[in-house]
């Protein structure tokens, strides 16, 4: 350390350095006594020789040395840099455009992580320009895929800013009634400008010729709770065709650090607990879509650093159109399947009715030839048993014998399939 004397180095000491200069070559020493000071030694620094001090004669093992012709140390290699770590997400990038077909094939266990890892990629803008990563999941074949494919026409499409009123003048009747409820839990410094957010939003839907309406407001319960249900979710709905959709407005909140008032921190004292954090509204405000199903951009939307909730209103609109094309798709695919299962059972009735009157023709014909020749056995029965009868010496055997070859004959015609109308059966 600065300040302090150096002490002259002892025989040992110099030895075990020397020792050291010279690279450590094996057999010198027998044990790790000189490993053990050139350890100590190299924590303090460079120890030079006392002024007037004599040096120590060398020991045996120091003159067995031969002296180092280069006392430099030999260069050292550079070590091969390391490549560069690749994260999850540049990897899975990488598969993509290494896949001939833009396509990897993943465990269906892992769909969630790579959901995940889609949207650090398009958070840190690592999807190309134009493209879309897309995961893709069986449940039943338990199979999943991540695509690396073109983006839809709808999230090229440029829409056309919809306008926010300056004041709410002119305001409409579901304007009117989101005036009036208790429940819209937006500060009243920022709830004119959710009005008008949603008035924006309630012209246009009317211009492009939808139905919009205010949601009945839920009623309080006895203990002024309010009881939503599914009549009452949202603030006011809009209706394209068939489909109805419910959104709400509302204000952003964050999380801060709770400041204990002295009545508080005087009922922490007597062992209560003091909140840690409150939830208080900020200046931000939010669209959301209540109506849970297929969606496109998402299911709400807030005011952002990029970009205000008004430049939003144009998306929220094409959401609400997108789901309502997705669900007219849906049901005239459901139809055509309808049409299709109603076809194949038609042709499957039609094959079992075909096959039933294949089955009672073949049934009858074979009945009618089995009696066929059940009739020629009998006929040649009854010409033998007729021979066989006149030639008989009684009158009475032959009586008996020709009246049985009688009734056998007619017996024969009865059921002789060629004595009666020949014609297919029904």
């Amino acid at each position: 350390m600065e300040g302090m004397a150096r002490v002259p180095l002892n025989a040992l000491q110099l030895e075990a350095l020397t020792w050291v200069r010279d690279g450590a070559p094996n057999g010198v020493y027998e044990d790790y006594r000189p490993r053990i000071v050139a350890r100590a030694l190299h924590r303090h620094g460079a120890y030079p020789p006392a002024q007037g001090t004599p040096q120590p004669a060398p020991t045996s093992a120091s003159t067995t040395r031969a002296p180092s012709k280069d006392p430099s140390p030999a260069p050292t290699e550079p070590k091969p840099k390391k490549p560069p770590r690749v994260g999850p997400t540049d990897a899975m990038m990488h598969a993509l455009t290494a896949a001939a077909d833009h396509q990897i094939t993943i465990e269906y266990d892992q769909t969630r992580r790579y959901e995940q890892l889609v949207r650090t990629a398009e958070r840190f803008e690592k999807i190309p320009e134009g493209m879309q990563v897309t995961v893709t999941s069986d449940y039943r074949a338990r199979t999943a895929h991540v695509r690396l494919e073109p983006l839809p026409e709808w999230r090229t499409r440029l829409l056309a800013p919809i306008p926010v009123p300056g004041t709410l003048r002119d305001s409409s009747d579901v304007v009117t009634a989101l005036q009036g409820r208790d429940d819209l839990d937006i500060r009243a410094r920022e709830k004119k400008r959710a009005l008008r957010l949603v008035q924006a939003l309630v012209a246009e839907a009317r211009r492009r010729g939808y139905q919009v309406k205010a949601v009945r407001a839920p009623v309080k319960n006895r203990w002024r709770y309010v009881e939503r249900s599914e009549e009452t979710s949202g603030h006011f709905k809009i209706k394209l065709g068939p489909d109805t959709y419910r959104l709400s407005v509302y204000q952003l909140t964050e999380q801060v650090e709770h400041v204990a008032s002295k009545s508080e921190l005087a009922r922490a004292g007597r062992g209560y607990a003091v909140p840690k954090w409150d939830r208080l509204p900020t200046e931000r405000l939010g669209l959301r879509i209540d109506t849970t199903g297929l969606s496109f951009w998402g299911q709400a939307w807030t005011d952002r650093d990029d970009r205000p909730l008004d430049d939003a209103l144009a998306q929220i609109l094409q959401e609400l159109e997108l789901r309502h094309d997705a669900a007219t798709q849906r049901r005239v695919e459901e139809e055509r399947q309808r049409l299709e299962r109603e076809r194949q059972w038609e042709a499957a009735r039609d094959h079992a009715i075909q096959a039933l009157t294949e089955s009672h023709r073949a049934e009858i014909l074979l009945d009618q030839a089995a009696r066929w020749r059940n009739v020629a056995a009998i006929r040649g029965y009854v010409k033998a048993l007729e021979t066989h009868v006149l030639d008989a010496p009684e009158s009475e055997a032959r009586e008996t014998g020709l009246a049985w070859a009688q009734w056998a004959r007619e017996y024969a015609d009865r059921i002789d399939p060629l004595q009666q109308p020949v014609r297919r059966p029904r």
